[in-house]
């Protein structure tokens, strides 16, 4: 058996270098195997505690979480305990990762912690599954249920543990895969709403329609660049990320 967890964390703004955590949860969970076949996770455990920032919240943040000054003056976290629950998961989960990770990484309780991340936002191909948003309360409100607290941190954790659960072994799986910047270099102006439509940004530094993918969805892509957009052979072009 192994063990897991997700993390969630409210924050008094999205910039982890001068931002503060103001709330962390986390749902622990154990990996077995299923009567039927296949992988099965159960929820053992969590942890929640409010953090003081030092400072106001934002109105912006008071409004989305429904947390105050009063509720956060003189609180804080156990990282110690914190530490202990990420050193055991074999596998650590949040829904946009990149976000959490960059928090959790900055600080100095947690410094040296190798971890394996995956995240419920692109390493399960929400789109395929006939999901509209990757948005975790619709996915859940798509799934049949509401999360009661949304922007709460320990809420948050549960629904994702509800909504990924169906697709754990994808989401396992792909969090090892390779991701690829795509970008569709050379493409005509009048592709833009095709290239808008498929998912695709664009750069203005680099003057290019581009986008994320992991490695499973490239030959894919690559079909729909030469039918649709290129109108021949394609000239894009794929450049893997390397994530830490």
């Amino acid at each position: 058996m192994e063990v897991g967890v997700i993390v969630d964390l409210e924050t008094n703004g999205v910039d982890p270098k001068v931002d503060q955590v103001v709330e962390v949860g986390i749902v622990e969970f154990a990996v077995s195997s299923a009567p039927a076949g296949g992988l099965r996770a159960d929820m053992i455990g969590s942890y929640s505690a409010l953090q003081d920032p030092g400072r106001p919240l934002p109105p912006e943040i008071a409004k989305l979480t429904g947390l105050s000054d009063e509720l956060l003056v003189g609180r804080s976290v156990d990282w110690t305990l914190v530490r202990q629950m990420l050193s055991r998961a074999s596998v650590i989960i949040a829904h946009n990762a990149a976000f959490d990770r960059g928090f959790l990484e900055r600080r100095p309780e947690l410094e040296g912690l190798a971890a394996h991340w995956a995240c419920s936002v692109k390493h399960i191909n929400w789109r395929k599954h006939g999901f509209r948003t990757r948005a975790l309360n619709y996915l859940a409100a798509d799934q049949g249920f509401v999360n009661p607290f949304a922007h709460r941190a320990l809420f948050d954790c549960a629904t994702t543990f509800r909504v990924v659960t169906p697709y754990f072994e994808e989401l396992i799986r792909r969090s090892y895969l390779r991701e690829y910047l795509v970008s569709a270099t050379g493409a005509a102006f009048e592709t833009k709403d095709v290239l808008r439509e498929h998912g695709y940004r664009w750069n203005p530094d680099a003057r290019v329609w581009a986008k994320t993918l992991l490695e499973d969805e490239l030959e894919e892509e690559r079909a729909f660049l030469i039918s649709d957009v290129y109108k021949g052979a394609s000239r894009h072009k794929e450049e893997e990320i390397r994530n830490p």
